[in-house]
C-alpha cells in the first residue's frame, strides 16, 4: 500500500485499511502529488451486507484504493471476529478535514451530489466560513446522463471529487466512470453535504461518545428503518457465520 499506511485487515473478505485520519491525509496528499488516482470508500455495515448480495456493487467496492471504516458496527464485529481494527473515520468528519488541509495546500474540490438548492448552499457557505477552499464545480445529485457531468468535470480537473449520491449509486458510480474522470481522489460521502450545509444535524456529542449515532438518524429519520432493519440482520449473519467457521 502507498504512503506507508497502517496495514491492511481482511473482515469478511474486504480489506479494511486500519488508519487514523493523519495516515489518511498523507496517503491522499501523496496520490495528489504524484497523480494517482485513488477510490476511497467510507464502509459501513450496511455496504458490507449489500455487497454480498449485489454483484455491480461488490465489484466496485472490491476494486476501490482503500476501503475505511465509517460505521461502529464494523469495529464492534471486528471484535468479535478477532480482528484488531482500531480507527473510524466517519464520512462527514473526513470531508470537514479534507476541507480544513485543502485551504493549506491548494487542492480544488468538485462537489456532486444532493439536492440543487442544498449543494448550492453547501458551496455559498464554504464560500463565506472557507473562502480560501478552492472550489472547482459543483452538481446537483439528480441527473439521467453522466456525460455532461463528466464532462464539467474534466474541464475543471479537480484534486478531489466528493460524491454524495448514496450508497451503492455513488460507489457504482465511481467505479463506471474512473477512467474517464480527470482527477485524483474520488470519495462517495453518502448524505455529507446535507450535513455539512445545515440541513441536517449529526448526533450530539454524547450519542457519538456512546457509538450510538445510529441510533439518533434513525429517530431523526424513521423511514431509513425500512433499509436498514434487513441490512441489520444481513449482516449479523455475515458476521454469525464467519465466528462460527472460525470456531
Amino acid at each position: 500500500m502507498q504512503g506507508g499506511l497502517l496495514s491492511e485487515h481482511s473482515f469478511l473478505g474486504i480489506l479494511i485499511a486500519d488508519c487514523a485520519v493523519s495516515d489518511l491525509i498523507s496517503y491522499i496528499t501523496e496520490s495528489i502529488q504524484s497523480g494517482q488516482k485513488a477510490h476511497i470508500v467510507t464502509l459501513n455495515p450496511e455496504m458490507v451486507a449489500r455487497q454480498a448480495t449485489d454483484e455491480e456493487f461488490h465489484q466496485a467496492l472490491h476494486s476501490a484504493e482503500l476501503r475505511i471504516v465509517d460505521g461502529n458496527g464494523i469495529l464492534l464485529a471486528a471484535r468479535i471476529l478477532g480482528k484488531a481494527i482500531q480507527h473510524r473515520t466517519p464520512g462527514v468528519e473526513l470531508v470537514e478535514e479534507l476541507l480544513r488541509v485543502g485551504q493549506e495546500k491548494s487542492w480544488s474540490f468538485y462537489f456532486l451530489g444532493s439536492s440543487p438548492e442544498f449543494v448550492t448552499k453547501l458551496v455559498k457557505n464554504l464560500k463565506i466560513h472557507a473562502p480560501k477552499t478552492l472550489i472547482s464545480g459543483f452538481h446537483h445529485g439528480y441527473f439521467q446522463d453522466s456525460l455532461p457531468i463528466i464532462e464539467d468535470i474534466n474541464r475543471s480537473k479537480p484534486d478531489i471529487l466528493l460524491v454524495g449520491l448514496g450508497s451503492p449509486q455513488q460507489e457504482v458510480w465511481i467505479h463506471k466512470n474512473r477512467n474517464l474522470l480527470q482527477t485524483s481522489i474520488m470519495i462517495g460521502i453518502g448524505g455529507s453535504f446535507d450535513v455539512l450545509c445545515g440541513d441536517k444535524k449529526r448526533a450530539p456529542f454524547l450519542f457519538r461518545k456512546m457509538k450510538l449515532e445510529w441510533l439518533y438518524r434513525i429517530v431523526s429519520e424513521p423511514r431509513r428503518l425500512k433499509r436498514v432493519i434487513p441490512a441489520f440482520f444481513r449482516f449479523g449473519w455475515l458476521v454469525l457465520k464467519e465466528r462460527l467457521e472460525l470456531k
